[in-house]
């Protein structure tokens, strides 16, 4: 005899028919819950996701990196993998949480490769469908790492963390200290150094040192351009000490400046602090090894900059190409003079619209162009424009060879 259950007003037996499709149905909703969407692939983890995460960063899982083949790694039906090349991937990683302290993670593999017909009618980026190996190869090194880092001791405790900082900073002042005391006795016994009333400085050529001691060899701060002006606070034989913040000085050689003189309106100034024109914006910039055919940028580090049409520009996109590059080139140089890091070597930009284009240019030419050591026409002559018909501006003024090309692919979406 079914049994009646009291539901509201009315009751249920569980004798019904719908029963035992909706327990069914209850039943099943984790193992559903727990199955990844198509293209991803999963596992769980003895640890949290915080420590996944960093773990993932030391093996390099958030970079975006260069397939040597699409073979073996794209699912290739109804592909013809002899017209794809420069082929590059990027991971998509989530975490979600397991039982207990476990972590479960889903990894899915962006893979994007450069498409053109031979005739050059049909050319640009393409996303293809990842055959799970690079997943699957991601997920095994993260399990090598885990099992490998297991015994360490992790992170120190809180409170010996506290004691670093606390003795790190005490040595600090105590250096500061002894440091301020031997420039009191160096202006004591020499009279060398001298306070000085105040007055203006600007340096007379493109990326002038200012450093952090007045000696030939001591560390660059930044590298001055002749439209910085700079309030000076001291000298010290033929070195000036100039204030470039209220927090740091640093020095710069008094030969290499020019005394209360107004900020420069040469090429360099109008150029470097010009807005971008509005015709393109800016997708993503990021810095890495070129790798492309133009020789002299080759193997050198560089930052790239991927731009696409605002909107409907007009007809003469070329034009607008041309305008924007020169202006990325100019502001992104005095950006770069201005930071301690003196790796950079390059500037490339990658244009994302219909007739695509890369416009390439080393920073050594853009200061000589800004400087105004080169004129336009001859710091265009020795920029890489590919290809060449996107730039007709420029036409017959670039080299005839040794092309830029977009060696770095677009983000997948």
């Amino acid at each position: 005899m079914d049994l009646p259950f009291a539901a509201g007003a009315g009751a249920v037996r569980l004798g019904s028919p719908w029963i035992a499709p909706v327990i069914l149905l209850l039943w099943t909703l984790p193992a559903l819950n727990a199955q990844p969407p198509a293209g991803v692939k999963q596992r769980e983890y003895p640890a949290s996701s915080a420590s996944l995460r960093a773990a993932l960063q030391k093996l390099g899982a958030y970079q975006l990196s260069r397939l040597p083949i699409l073979e073996g790694f794209v699912q290739t039906q109804g592909l013809q993998l002899d017209r794809y090349s420069r082929p590059y991937y990027e991971f998509k990683i989530d975490f979600l949480p397991g039982e207990g302290k476990r972590t479960l993670v889903r990894v899915k593999a962006n893979i994007s490769a450069w498409y053109s017909e031979g005739d050059g009618t049909a050319q640009g980026y393409r996303v293809l469908q990842s055959n799970g190996r690079l997943e699957t190869d991601l997920l095994d090194r993260l399990s090598d790492y885990l099992a490998q880092t297991e015994p360490s001791t992790g992170t120190p405790p809180r409170s010996s963390l506290e004691e670093q900082i606390a003795t790190t900073h005490a040595q600090r002042l105590e250096a500061e200290r002894s440091l301020s005391g031997l420039e009191a006795q160096l202006q004591t016994l020499t009279g060398t150094t001298q306070v000085v009333s105040a007055k203006f400085v600007a340096v007379a050529r493109t990326g002038t040192p200012v450093l952090d001691k007045p000696a030939a060899g001591a560390a660059v701060l930044l590298k001055a351009q002749p439209e910085d002006e700079f309030e000076v606070t001291g000298s010290r034989g033929g070195w000036l000490r100039v204030k470039l913040d209220e927090a740091r000085s640093g020095w710069v050689n008094s030969s290499q400046v020019q005394s209360n003189l107004p900020i420069l309106s040469s090429v360099s100034a109008a150029k470097s602090k010009a807005d971008l024109p509005a015709d393109f914006t800016i997708l993503r910039e990021s810095t890495s090894s070129f790798d492309g055919d133009w020789s002299p940028l080759k193997g050198k580090t560089s930052l790239f900059v991927w731009a696409q049409p605002a909107s409907r520009i007009t007809p003469n996109i070329a034009a607008a190409k041309s305008r924007f590059a020169e202006a990325i080139f100019a502001q992104r140089y005095r950006e770069a003079t201005h930071s301690a890091d003196n790796s950079l070597q390059g500037i490339v930009v990658i244009f994302l619209d219909k007739r695509g284009g890369v416009a390439a240019a080393r920073l050594d030419d853009i200061g000589y162009w800004l400087g105004g050591t080169l004129t336009r026409d001859a710091f265009l002559a020795r920029c890489s424009f590919d290809p060449v018909g996107a730039f007709p501006v420029v036409t017959g003024k670039v080299r005839p060879s040794g092309k830029a090309r977009a060696t770095t692919p677009i983000k997948p979406q």
